[in-house]
């Protein structure tokens, strides 16, 4: 019975040793890529000057989607939206 025993526990204890380096070879796969992603962190831009870059791209470009004019197509229809030129002549409440 105790060659039973003993062959038992090292069966047990050869696992307890493939399981610990699995894990520890995990570590290493993970602190590794934890180093990789540092040095790619370090290596890129300050993410504000990224921002500004960008923000300054956006805002000098036109919007494609949005025909370009200068001024209004049609100057009759602005007139309903700028209010009267003088006051004395307005006879509406609202305003």
């Amino acid at each position: 019975m105790e060659t039973g025993e003993v062959g038992s526990v090292g069966a047990a204890d050869t696992r307890g040793k493939h399981r610990i380096s699995a894990q520890l070879k995990r570590l290493e796969q993970e602190f590794r890529f934890l180093e990789e992603e540092l040095e790619q962190l370090e290596k890129m831009e300050k993410a504000s000057a990224a921002c500004k870059e960008m923000l300054i791209n956006i805002e000098t470009r036109p919007e494609p989607l949005l025909p370009v004019t200068i001024g209004p197509i049609n100057p009759m229809w602005d007139r309903w939206f700028e209010g009267p030129q003088e006051s004395t002549k307005c006879r509406c409440w609202i305003l």
